[in-house]
């Protein structure tokens, strides 16, 4: 089996490098900051930095059904404007996100809905009330008292019970996901229980993904299909790194291939936490700014362009802590080849541990140097996910140390033992000790 929480196994050397540029970085920070708030207002006074926002939709023009013997459920996600309609109060200004559910019980004996499944931290009909308790928060043109409030937003809770040859339906109030939602849906019984997954996009979210059609990238005969092996070899002779902003100069590795369809990939990273990033724009990259200023939460902030196939990036995602100035952040480019019919993405993922500016960009994260531990977290990610069926490592971004280190596009330094991880998920759960691991590259272990 591989040593899977090997970083590439540089010692206690590097672990002293990176706190010394870990340091040093911070030491800067607040000079960093306080010139960034300047170039703000210099920059963006003036514009219009207005979020533009989504027509309001029917949501339920977007509602997914799956069937499983005897059970049919159906599910929408409600967007800001959706919901703030639909309940004549903002909730997504209180960071709550109806869903929508319908099940359908096609047997003879009763079922019941797990609510932890669609949230494990959903809010009750009387939270929700009270997050709107004031008259101010709401919308419509008449007022409720707290108690009507909790009445109406008990009778536009789903039952749980589901009685014998019935359907129910109503909304569950989860947390906000801006961008998408992955949730599951369980059903269970007398021995017996159903489990429907669901991922869905969220209307209004400006995102690279959004923005692209997969489908239309490459013609159907332009996509090769490859075997194992032939897999392999197409992913060593790779150049080692994504083009950064001028398309020509290297900018981070290429150290992280993944296999699966479109939905099933970004399900499986949402499940673990990571949110698309948004587009950049005048409004996504002030935002950054003041989210680095007040070291505040931005979970979805943009991340600059890189170039693969002759264009950026086809996803972006990124996983933030506490604040935005530290975050993992990831970057995907539908390969123009499969494996035995399954897609392939080709990407990048790195590790923020700081703000800096930028003559390239103007403002820019420092990355991590030690990239393998990007690298490693998303592997351990899916893994955790029990969405991934193999793991194996190629070569193709060439070994780098702090005596042949190499610089990104935003003149960061790097080091890594120069693979590439690819993890082939599948729509099975799989634990980790039926996980295939591929006998290719072997990663060095820690010393």
């Amino acid at each position: 089996m591989y040593d899977l929480i090997s970083p590439g196994g540089y010692g206690r050397s590097w672990a002293r490098k990176y706190m010394f540029l870990k340091e040093k970085c911070y030491a800067n920070h607040s000079a960093i900051l306080r010139i960034m708030a300047i170039l703000f207002v210099f920059l963006f006074a003036g514009c219009d930095t207005t979020v533009p926002q989504a027509e309001p939709l029917n949501f339920m023009a977007r509602v997914q059904s799956k069937t499983e013997d005897g059970v049919r459920v159906s599910s929408a996600v409600l967007s800001p404007e959706e919901s703030a309609l639909r309940f004549s109060m903002p909730l997504a200004k209180q960071d709550i996100q109806p869903v929508w559910v319908e099940i359908e019980n096609r047997k003879d004996k009763e079922l019941y809905l797990m609510l932890l499944s669609v949230d494990p931290n959903y809010f009750s009909p009387a939270e929700v009330a009270w997050r709107f308790r004031a008259s101010a928060d709401d919308i419509s043109n008449t007022s409720m008292t707290l108690p009507q409030k909790v009445e109406y937003f008990f009778d536009a809770q789903i039952p749980i019970i589901i009685k014998p040859r019935s359907t129910v339906s109503g909304f569950v109030y989860t947390n906000l996901d801006p961008g998408r939602k992955a949730y599951s849906i369980e059903i269970i019984g007398k021995s017996e229980a159903h489990a429907f997954e669901f991922f869905q996009e969220i209307p209004g979210f400006e995102s690279d993904y959004s923005e692209t059609n997969i489908q239309t990238i490459y013609s159907p005969d332009k996509i090769k299909n490859l075997n194992l092996a032939q897999l392999r070899q197409y992913l060593e002779d790779l150049p080692c790194c994504a083009s950064g902003g001028d398309r020509k100069t290297p900018g981070d590795p290429l150290n992280l291939v993944i296999v699966g369809r479109g939905d099933l990939v970004f399900a499986t990273m949402a499940r673990r936490g990571w949110d698309f990033t948004e587009t950049a724009r005048l409004d996504s990259i002030g935002r950054t700014v003041v989210s680095s200023l007040f070291k505040s939460n931005y979970r979805t902030s943009p991340v600059s362009p890189l170039y693969l196939f002759g264009r950026r990036q086809d996803a972006a995602l990124q996983k933030v802590r506490a604040t935005l100035n530290e975050r993992n952040h990831l970057r995907l480019w539908r390969a123009p080849v499969n494996l035995d019919g399954e897609p392939v993405w080709v990407g990048q993922i790195s590790r923020d541990i700081g703000v800096k500016l930028s003559s390239v960009t103007f403002i820019s994260h420092k990355i991590d140097p030690i990239v393998d531990e990007a690298r490693l977290y998303v592997t351990l990610d899916t893994i955790a996910s029990r969405s991934l069926r193999a793991v194996g490592y190629v070569s193709g971004v060439g070994f780098s140390d702090r005596t042949s280190g190499r610089i990104n596009y935003t003149k960061d330094p790097y080091y890594t033992d120069g693979n590439r991880v690819v993890l082939i998920l599948s729509d099975e759960k799989t634990p980790s000790d039926r996980i295939n691991y591929l006998p290719w590259e072997q990663p060095p272990g820690r010393n």
